[in-house]
């Protein structure tokens, strides 16, 4: 019971701490500060396309990570000192972190050259160029959106169906891997490369963990 407690403690520690929280919080002021700046073009022309690329891309690794750290919870491949509700509540952590850069990054989408309407940002399919490639980013920022509330409601829908739910953080993180390599034009960027490697390791290994409990 001790280690229940302990692990659960650990866990709303990692998603409530007020530093963590004040960060947050600071980031995210600055990040509207700046796109609200772009919007009314005080910044710099090549501000908001930078922010939307860089924002897309730290998303993404932040996506890439928290679909690492999941498969292993619960493998000899995460340090054991970790307690599980330690590695649960990071998960959780980078997960929610994760979205919200996702969200500045459709954000920044509405701005700068051949800026998106609110629509077709959160539509997918009505992007008027590159249609099939933004639809992508749109179902990835869904797909997160959905993992993230459903398993934070786990406790009113029931663990079974959220952890079922949980599982298209699969196609999601292909639909964002997708929408990355489409925008690069042909070229390989390192961070979809190293990050669809990491999940797949990581699927594997949980795949083959769970294969040798089942014997």
């Amino acid at each position: 019971m001790t280690q229940l407690s302990t692990s659960g403690s650990a866990e709303r520690n990692a998603r409530t701490t007020p530093l963590n929280l004040l960060i947050t919080l600071v980031l995210l002021g600055l990040v509207l500060l700046a796109w609200l700046l772009s919007w009314q073009g005080t910044l710099a022309q090549a501000w908001p396309q930078v922010l939307l690329s860089q924002s897309g891309t730290f998303s993404y690794a932040l996506l890439a990570l928290t679909a690492t750290i999941g498969p292993l919870i619960g493998t000899r491949f995460l340090p054991n000192w970790l307690s599980a509700g330690i590695k649960t509540g990071w998960h959780g952590v980078i997960s929610g972190f994760a979205l919200v850069v996702g969200l500045i990054h459709g954000l920044f989408a509405t701005i700068g050259h051949d800026p998106l309407s609110v629509a077709q940002v959160i539509v997918p399919g009505l992007a008027p160029d590159r249609t099939l490639t933004m639809a992508m980013g749109t179902l990835g920022l869904w797909g997160m959106l959905l993992v993230y509330v459903t398993w934070a409601l786990r406790s009113r829908i029931g663990v079974k169906a959220a952890r079922a739910l949980h599982l298209l953080a699969y196609p999601t993180f292909l639909a964002a891997t997708l929408h990355g390599l489409w925008l690069s034009h042909g070229g390989t960027n390192p961070t979809y490369v190293v990050g669809s490697a990491a999940v797949g390791g990581a699927l594997l290994v949980r795949l083959v963990t769970l294969a040798r409990r089942k014997r």
